[in-house]
């Protein structure tokens, strides 16, 4: 008896072991397959999947990645030794770098929104042109997810030799954000212009070890000082990630100058030293919209010096530092358009289509380190005007400065209105862009100006062309042609306009110049 319930027992349970397999094995495939995927269709063309039923609550139980190479050789037109060659020489992106990309695991469950989120992430990398991430397939309650990426190539020599605001730069230099497919970045440059020469070295990893954490650092040694600089970051790679942390260091020497209409009157050396721990939370969120707590310390300490051959003019910036805890928010709406053609062409471009908001509010005091007792307030807020599939417009309103509490002003307040346009599109190659840029400064200290001139937008003048309290910069590019204006309260009023030849070819300028205001 017992043997026969043994049996029969057995039987019961490798029955329901075949039924489970069964059930794992009889899977439905998706008819649109990344193999067939055409990635140099426009956005709108490309398929996506919508013939699968995904079953609530269904898990991601295989990632699946391909890779394809620079050019496609199987196209008679990219079938050349040129081509060939490329794609044999360049090292394809490892798959764990790639996998170090995509916001979702093997085992979470499904949410559509990580897929897109997904590919928005893997868009953004230099080393890739294209991204496509789908269900492939529906096995019971498990899915197969496939990621889809095409390499572009990311060694490059930089030689050149460049001339704005009458004055002459070389630089030249090797940088790979893609190293050996590894997804590290990696540079070293040497660069020489009117105020020092340089030669640096940066390396950064956007995943280290596998894991959404970043860090990076460079090395600066110059004619005129040095510089050095780390972090180590977990942002807010995704917008479900709960939390973020970060911290950064600098220190920088070099010797800056002070100019007035295009001539340096006077030169001093410039000591930064630069330290900064925060975190953020994901507090709540609501339809589209998504509100973070932030919250951190920064240390941040200038101390000026007379340079020995240099006149005892009073115009020494005075020594600053600020020490200070703060405290902040980010509020965003989380919605997002595809567009193609918009700054890049045959690239897909992902832009916010709503608004963040961000500001913080610290306090420096004496006891913390600080120099004087301040209260910090910056703000940043950026929103979309306009967007559809051919046009895309935004404007940004920044304001950043300290309330001295010891003379009671304000100190370094500088503030920001701009509204851009991008004209694109899938199906259209006559793309510009055009912004038009407000800013305004109260009370600078020594060591900070509001300049204009061939270095900041305004080409066909020299740089530091002109210094004030107010600036308008318009910039209209159909090929690369600019309009600038620019605008000054601080003893004369000026404004330039530079008209254009050709593309890129300023070469008559109109200058008025008043007194007053």
């Amino acid at each position: 008896m017992f043997r026969k319930a043994l049996v029969v027992s057995g039987l019961v349970f490798a029955g329901s072991c075949a039924a489970a397999e069964s059930d794992r094995y009889n899977c439905i495939a998706s008819s649109i397959q990344p193999e067939a995927i055409d990635l140099d269709k426009p956005r709108d063309q490309l398929a996506r999947q919508n013939d699968l039923v995904i079953p609530e609550g269904a898990r991601i139980g295989s990632i699946r990645i391909l890779r394809r190479p620079i050019f496609d050789t199987t196209d008679p037109e990219q079938n050349n030794a040129l081509y060939r060659t490329l794609n044999a020489l360049n090292t394809p992106t490892w798959e764990s770098a790639l996998r170090a990309q995509l916001v979702f695991e093997q085992g979470d469950v499904y949410e559509p929104e990580l897929i897109s989120e997904s590919e928005r992430v893997l868009r953004q990398r230099e080393y890739l042109t294209a991204a496509w991430v789908g269900v492939t397939r529906v096995c019971g309650d498990e899915l197969e997810v496939s990621v889809l990426t095409r390499d572009t190539w990311t060694l490059f020599p930089s030689v050149g030799v460049s001339r704005s605001g009458g004055e002459n730069t070389t630089n030249f230099g090797l940088s790979d954000p893609n190293f050996a497919g590894s997804g590290k970045s990696l540079g070293i440059g040497y660069a020489k212009d009117p105020d020092r020469t340089e030669t640096s070295f940066y390396f950064d990893d956007p995943n280290v070890l596998g894991s959404h954490w970043q860090a990076g650092f460079s090395f600066d040694e110059r004619s005129d000082g040095r510089g050095r600089g780390a972090y180590l970051e977990r942002p807010f790679f995704s917008e479900t990630t709960n939390w973020r942390f970060g911290l950064s260091g600098i220190d920088d020497v070099r010797e800056e100058s002070r100019y007035v209409g295009a001539e340096a009157i006077a030169d001093y050396r410039r000591n930064h030293e630069f330290f900064s721990i925060d975190g953020g939370w994901r507090l709540a969120e609501k339809d589209d919209r998504q509100l973070r707590l932030l919250a951190g310390y920064r240390y941040d300490a200038l101390v000026f010096d007379r340079l020995p051959d240099e006149p005892n003019l009073d115009i020494l910036p005075e020594d600053r530092t600020l020490s200070y805890p703060w405290i902040g928010f980010d509020y965003r709406q989380n919605r997002f358009r595809e567009m193609t053609n918009l700054t890049r062409l045959q690239r897909v471009e992902d832009v916010r289509d709503g608004f963040v908001w961000r500001t913080e509010l610290g306090y420096s005091g004496s006891g913390l380190g600080a120099t004087e007792d301040r209260v910090v307030l910056n703000m940043d807020f950026r929103d979309v005007l306009h967007v559809t599939q051919t046009n895309y417009a935004s404007y940004t309103l920044s304001q950043s400065g300290t309330y001295r509490l010891d003379e009671d002003r304000v100190e370094n307040l500088l503030g920001t209105a701009s509204v851009r346009y991008f004209h694109g599109g899938s199906e259209r190659w006559n793309s510009w862009y055009t912004n038009l840029a407000f800013t305004a400064a109260h009370n600078l200290t020594a060591d900070q100006q509001l300049l204009i001139g061939g270095e900041n937008g305004l080409r066909g003048y020299p740089s530091e062309y002109q210094q004030g309290n107010r600036r308008v910069l318009w910039t209209l590019r159909g090929a690369t042609s600019r309009i600038g204006i620019r605008s000054s309260c601080s003893g004369w009023a000026a404004w330039c306009l530079p008209t254009s030849a050709g593309p890129g070819s300023p070469t008559t300028g109109i200058v008025v110049l008043t007194k007053g205001c």
